[in-house]
């Protein structure tokens, strides 16, 4: 909610002061801090769908859905405008219960009153996210064309205000007033998107220029364009039915004290599965509802200029069944009688070998520690069997790093959860990032076997990792933000001085190898 999220900014105010009250020098041994890293709150979101001419909101908002919450970042729940005239004089969706609100939806209007309370959350402090055709809704609703800044269609024209264009000759923005109607498309094609300014939050991070697959390229749109500020534009070429005019595609405005992020890519699924589409929808989200941006840099590998880079949503959770453990192309990267091959990094618990096991005891004032393969892995299929002491938190890190210009070495990467059930053990946690939960739902809670052996499969290919616990599927995920290359490593878990100790205990500690995707 978004009262949840000012209370959160005044805690850590709070906490910030009070840290230069209270932490004063102490006589005493010295002993390492534990690291406590303050979890970023997750953004609510309430996406209106709903009558959508030409456009399937039917497919595109579960993919919506899917794309925020995989970031590991929002909590989405789905509203749909009735298309019964009666019930929607009476649809009045709790716009305040939500940090944002998206919009999938471009059909008849609501009720004055449910729009008066739409404008009061946005112009309150609200955020807003305009996908595509939602930017072709409400032509004669003023308010909301400010909050969109352009549209199209709806019989807009140059009485709603100008088109908005990036001019090469002069390198910027400008603002056309001549006659004509607002909105067109050519046909759907692959497009270059161009960035204009690298330098705000939504797309620092980002290659300049990168391909959206095949999709709907709008034109001429227009509007009062108030506070319009153009973060991107793409070439809408005569040869596909275009312009031949650089045309807005990523947007901000702002509205009293609201935020607004406006894309007009989206057209469809295909469309969706663009990576240039679900990158900006997450960032642009997440600086509407929080004035910043803390996804990880995206790498021109990754979100190409020379090939239109797409990611299925909808195909996680197809395919792909739990790898056998049978066959001799199983190796074993622990040699149950030392520790070779293996480096510790990061804090000072122990690691030692009992009867073929690796046991690794907390110490108390100590990071969180780790036991790291010194052969990296890439595209694998892990397995091994775990047993925690109970109020140990632990976990194997997977295609991790530890370098010294990024916080001093930290270990840092996708970790594959342990701990005590009731919890969230296969869950997929990036450590040491600032991301948090990989794994945005989690919803198993019950595989992991308490003060018993647990046996884990995980399976990391290309961008996926999915895991199992004691046969039981739970993790799930597209992780295209982590790195592809990396170290598998034992977390002994830091804890409090008055805690412990603990151990927890690792056997049959396999790994086979694929081809990289």
């Amino acid at each position: 909610m978004r009262s949840n999220y000012l209370l959160y900014v005044s805690s850590v105010l709070a906490a910030l002061f009070l840290a230069d009250v209270l932490l004063l020098p102490t006589t005493g041994a010295d002993e390492p801090a534990v690291e406590a890293a303050t979890p970023e709150p997750i953004i609510s979101v309430l996406i209106i769908d709903g009558e959508n001419p030409w456009h399937d909101w039917k497919v595109t908002s579960p993919i919506i859905k899917k794309t925020l919450e995989q970031s590991g970042k929002f909590t989405v729940e789905v509203v749909t405008t009735p298309e019964d005239e009666e019930q929607r004089r009476t649809f009045s969706p709790a716009f305040t219960d939500y940090d944002l609100i998206l919009s999938n939806y471009n059909g008849p209007s609501w009720s004055e009153e449910t729009k008066a309370a739409f404008v009061d959350f946005v112009s309150g402090g609200g955020a807003f996210v305009a996908v595509h055709a939602a930017d072709n809704a409400f032509p004669d609703w003023i308010a909301y064309n400010r909050m969109v800044g352009v549209g199209g269609w709806g019989g807009r024209n140059e009485k709603d205000g100008p088109y908005v264009r990036w001019q090469e000759d002069v390198q910027r923005i400008v603002r056309d007033r001549s006659p004509g109607p607002g909105g067109s498309h050519g046909k759907r094609h692959p497009f270059l998107v161009e960035v204009r300014d690298p330098d705000h939050s939504i797309t620092r991070g980002l290659p300049t220029k990168f391909l959206q697959t095949e999709d709907e390229l709008y034109a001429e749109l227009r509007g009062p364009a108030e506070n319009l500020h153009v973060l991107a534009t793409a070439f809408s070429d005569p040869e596909t039915g275009g312009t031949g005019q650089h045309e807005p595609i990523l947007m901000t405005t702002r509205f009293g004290a609201g935020r607004i992020f406006h894309t007009t890519l989206g057209h469809d699924a295909k469309a969706m599965t663009g990576i240039a589409f679900q990158e900006t929808l997450v960032r642009g989200a997440q600086w509407a509802a929080t004035g910043q941006v803390t996804f990880d840099p995206i790498s021109p590998e990754v979100l190409s200029a020379e090939h239109a880079s797409e990611r299925d949503q909808n195909a996680i959770g197809n395919s792909v069944s739990m790898p056998s453990l049978d066959g001799e192309d199983w190796v074993a990267i622990f040699n149950g009688t030392n520790l070779s091959g293996w480096t510790q990094k990061n804090g000072t618990a122990t690691y030692r070998v009992e009867d073929a096991v690796i046991v690794g005891k907390t110490a108390k004032g100590s990071p969180n520690s780790f036991l790291c393969t010194e052969k990296n892995y890439a595209d694998f299929e892990l397995t091994f069997e775990v047993k925690v002491d109970g109020g140990l938190n632990s976990g194997v890190q997977i295609r991790s790093q530890s370098k010294p210009d990024f916080k001093n070495g930290r270990v840092h990467g996708p970790q594959i959860e342990i701990e005590s059930a009731p919890g969230e053990s296969g869950y997929v946690y990036s450590e040491g990032t600032g991301r948090n939960w990989i794994t945005a739902e989690r919803t198993v809670t019950d595989a992991f076997n308490n003060d018993q052996w647990n046996r884990y499969i995980v399976r990391a290919s290309g961008p996926r990792i999915q895991t199992w616990v004691n046969g039981t599927a739970v993790a799930d995920v597209v992780d295209d933000q982590s790195s592809r290359n990396g170290f598998v490593g034992l977390q002994v878990h830091s804890i409090g001085n008055d805690q412990g100790p603990f151990e927890v205990r690792w056997r049959d500690l396999r790994v086979r190898e694929l081809a990289s995707e």
